[in-house]
């Protein structure tokens, strides 16, 4: 009778250990998935869906809070390894359309594990197109409505307090090299959703010089940069010649968090164009 004890007793403290062990929380539950997130804005919208629990490893854009900050990463979203993320174990791994490199999510197909890539959003309708279709492929689907809400209220806050008819550019800094935000790309994005007007009249991004976009004459400069702080004073330490611009002599260079972007436009992007219009309303 005592042997049966303790093999019992042994038996549940044993199970307690496996669902409490580290990368093992989403294994073994009704409903769960193990999913991996090869996108920040992607993985924003899993944690606002509730997913916390469910990822194992997410790339290296992705803003965790500090309970999940131990999570693993599987690098940068174009050149994943599919060892590195099978080594995950994943019933799921999700991204953006520049998911990559083509072989390693052949393999990743091949071996079972489901694969969703969603386009990059240029829009608010985009963004809740890639909501509402991340939502679904979950394995209990889940409740958007509450995320899509407050996108919604954010839209019409933006729509409010428009940027129209302001010409403004967004800008990708480093190493004292400027790179201008085209048409169709993440930045041209964020200004649409602030409702300024994007002057520059190509596609993509391309590297720039300081004379180039004097000659846009810009009223708002927003620049990419993970830390507000000093952005400003540093872009025209390096390049002193903006400092003749309509948005330098208006004090009207912003930093948004870059990281919001890298896939098109999430959530946060959505957040940071409201910051943007809202600290020009202060100004």
């Amino acid at each position: 009778m005592l042997l049966s004890v303790r093999i019992v007793v042994i038996g549940l403290v044993l199970m307690s250990a496996m669902l409490l062990a580290p990368g093992s929380y989403a294994e073994g539950l009704p409903g769960s998935q193990r999913i991996v997130s090869t996108d920040g804005a992607t993985t924003e919208i899993l944690l606002a869906l509730g997913m916390q629990d469910e990822l194992v490893a997410v790339d290296v854009t992705s803003v965790l809070p500090g309970t999940l900050a131990d999570l693993p990463s599987v690098g940068y979203h174009r050149t994943l390894s599919a060892e590195g993320v099978m080594s995950m174990d994943p019933d799921l791994v999700v991204g953006s359309e520049h998911m990559g490199p083509p072989p390693v999510i052949a393999q990743l197909e091949a071996a079972g594990v489901s694969v969703v890539r969603q386009p990059s959003a240029h829009s608010i309708d985009g963004l809740k197109a890639n909501i509402e279709q991340l939502a679904a492929s979950l394995a209990d689907g889940a409740d958007s409505s509450s995320l899509l809400g407050e996108i919604d209220e954010q839209q019409q806050k933006l729509q409010r307090q428009s940027l129209k008819g302001m010409r403004a550019i967004f800008l990708l800094t480093a190493e004292n090299r400027l790179r201008l935000s085209g048409q169709g790309t993440a930045g041209d994005a964020l200004l649409k959703l602030t409702g300024a007007t994007n002057p520059a009249d190509f596609d993509n991004y391309r590297s720039v010089t300081a004379e180039t976009l004097l000659s846009y004459e810009p009223e708002l400069i927003i620049v990419a940069a993970e830390g507000e702080a000093g952005t400003a004073e540093k872009l025209l330490s390096e390049q002193p010649l903006l400092s003749h611009t309509p948005a330098a002599q208006n004090n009207r260079i912003i930093a948004v968090d870059g990281r919001t972007l890298v896939a098109g436009i999430g959530p946060g992007a959505v957040r940071e164009a409201l910051r943007v219009v809202e600290q020009l309303q202060d100004n």
